[in-house]
């Protein structure tokens, strides 16, 4: 019965890490640029995003790279729901289970991005 329990969870968790998100379409129409590029005093700034991917019972199963795409995915969803064309990127928080960015969107002009 044990090895039935454990086989159990062990898929359940499984089943769990296939959750990244993955990009809408017409969002990678949406720039993204760190905090040392282009000049945001032109943008109208239309909120503040957070993406985030990863949980303690799954990140141990998801590259790092895949974390990161789907907390990008993520912002330029985010970002196209609220109409803007750009998310301007801060400093990566830092966590051993997830990525967490924090951003800006904006609308820009073309010359922007």
């Amino acid at each position: 019965m044990n090895t039935l329990k454990i086989l159990l969870i062990s898929l359940s968790i499984l089943s769990l890490t296939g959750c990244i998100t993955t990009p809408e379409m017409n969002s990678e129409h949406v720039a993204v640029l760190w905090s040392e590029q282009g000049d945001m005093d032109i943008c109208e700034l239309k909120g503040t995003l957070i993406g985030s991917q990863g949980h303690w019972y799954d990140y141990l199963f998801i590259t790092n790279k895949d974390l990161t795409q789907g907390a990008i995915n993520q912002l330029r969803n985010d970002a196209l729901t609220l109409g803007a064309n750009t998310v301007f990127l801060y400093k990566p928080k830092v966590f051993t289970t997830s990525v967490t960015l924090l951003a800006n969107a904006y609308t820009c002009p073309a010359n922007v991005t």
